[in-house]
């Protein structure tokens, strides 16, 4: 294994062919398994090149099993048992339970956010841009992912996650550790105006996080957007974790959409893994 600091937070680590991040102030990730995946390694090929982990993308279903299964053993996961959502760019939050764990994993439903206690299985979110935020609660156990877009960040995707631990677990934001992972950066995400003034109208701050393009068109820090609203409910500052990595200015190592997709190619995803060691 090859390990490199990307940052004052993430570790990149080359293993089995792959690379993928983790977050050792995240978590130990010998008790919590994590990591973002990159677009280092794996079998697909032409627009979806390297470890591509959707099948939703028009990438080909053997290649990327075959990516899960190369991931799989890699990071010590079964993915044959991960649970996941059907991302919908909304605020629903998905829980796991002993009650509906998936049987031959599977998807809990449309939701943007899941959140769980059950050990010994993997939660996987995938993007390609949009900001993945991880959390851990040691306290009571628990973790969650939730997947924030411009629309899941006006709609409070990542507090609504917060609060859903909370409900069912009993987690207190203040014990809490969170990772803003990779995404698109305040450098490279231009919106319109439309966009500019949902912001302004949700949050009183929400000017604050956009910055002039050019006429009609601002460049918002999706990032600070998240990270304001999970203090705001509570959580310490120092236990907000940030990646400070740009998909496109690193579509070298993450599949970016805005960097690589239009109208007639697509590209990958990557994904977001977190697990309570342990048996389910």
């Amino acid at each position: 294994m090859t390990t490199v600091k990307l940052g004052a937070e993430a570790v990149r680590l080359s293993e089995g062919g792959l690379d993928y991040l983790q977050f050792p102030r995240f978590a130990d990730p010998k008790l919590v398994p994590h990591a973002v995946t990159t677009r280092v390694g794996g079998v697909s090929r032409g627009d979806y090149r390297g470890l591509n982990l959707s099948f939703k993308v028009g990438d080909e279903k053997v290649r990327v099993e075959e990516n899960r299964s190369l991931l799989g053993r890699t990071l010590g996961m079964d993915l044959a048992h991960a649970a996941w959502v059907e991302q919908v760019h909304g605020d629903e939050v998905a829980v796991l339970t002993a009650a509906n764990i998936p049987v031959r994993g599977g998807s809990l439903g449309k939701a943007d956010a899941l959140i769980t206690q059950q050990k010994g299985i993997p939660i996987l979110i995938q993007v390609a841009d949009c900001l993945p935020v991880l959390f851990y609660d040691p306290v009571h156990q628990a973790i969650g992912l939730a997947h924030a877009g411009w629309r899941g960040t006006v709609s409070h995707i990542a507090v609504k996650a917060l609060l859903a631990m909370g409900e069912h677990f009993g987690t207190k934001p203040e014990d809490v550790r969170a990772v803003l992972g990779p995404c698109i950066g305040a450098c490279c995400y231009e919106v319109g105006e439309d966009v500019r003034q949902e912001f302004i109208r949700v949050f009183p701050w929400g000017a604050e996080v956009f910055s002039p393009y050019q006429k009609g068109q601002w460049k918002l820090d999706l990032a600070q957007a998240n990270g304001r609203q999970l203090v705001e409910m509570g959580m310490k500052q120092e236990n907000l974790i940030a990646s400070g990595l740009c998909t496109v200015g690193h579509s070298g190592l993450f599949f970016s959409h805005r960097a690589e997709a239009g109208p007639e190619r697509n590209t990958g995803r990557f994904g977001v893994l977190l697990m309570l060691n342990g048996r389910p």
